[in-house]
């Protein structure tokens, strides 16, 4: 009798993938009538953690954000043009005589998914990129991204991304 697996979070037998071994992460397995959040990649060692950077930048910046993470290999991301404001609260604007109060400033998002590995290396480009030392440089945010998944090929993990 073959020995299968066993989910050291659930202690269920686990379902063998063809290709790519034994269950991936995120999988849910039934455990007296609710669902158990499955975390282990169960030796599946292609597997990593990934990260979602988002950084927010002034417009003129951009190219040279997009240079810097090209220069260490980051090909894909996708900017939003966005308006707002942080502690640089707006700016007022004189048009045809009249004064007017500006709260939104316009801004880029840039929004890149990556491997762990990477994700240090392309913060430290971004900041280097769009550094003017002045008010209003922007803000990077990181968060860690559980599952990535390429629509067209179904490939999951950091071959997703």
């Amino acid at each position: 009798m073959p020995t299968h697996p066993r989910c050291w979070h659930t202690g269920s037998f686990l379902r063998l993938n063809e290709s790519t071994g034994p269950c991936l992460p995120a999988i849910f397995h039934r455990e007296g009538g609710r669902k158990a959040d499955h975390r282990s990649n169960h030796g599946n060692e292609n597997i990593t953690g990934m990260k979602k950077i988002e950084a927010i930048i002034k417009p003129f910046k951009l190219e040279e954000v997009k240079d810097a993470l090209h220069e260490i290999g980051i090909e894909g991301m996708t900017v939003t043009e966005v308006k707002g404001f942080g502690r640089q609260k707006g700016h007022t604007e004189i048009y045809r005589g009249s004064e007017y109060t500006v709260d939104f400033l316009p801004k880029i998002k840039i929004e890149i998914v990556l491997t762990d590995t990477k994700a240090s290396e392309a913060i430290v480009a971004i900041v280097k990129a769009a550094k003017t030392g002045k008010i209003g440089d922007g803000k990077i945010f990181v968060s860690t991204v559980s599952e990535a998944i390429r629509i067209r090929t179904e490939e999951k993990g950091d071959a997703a991304v």
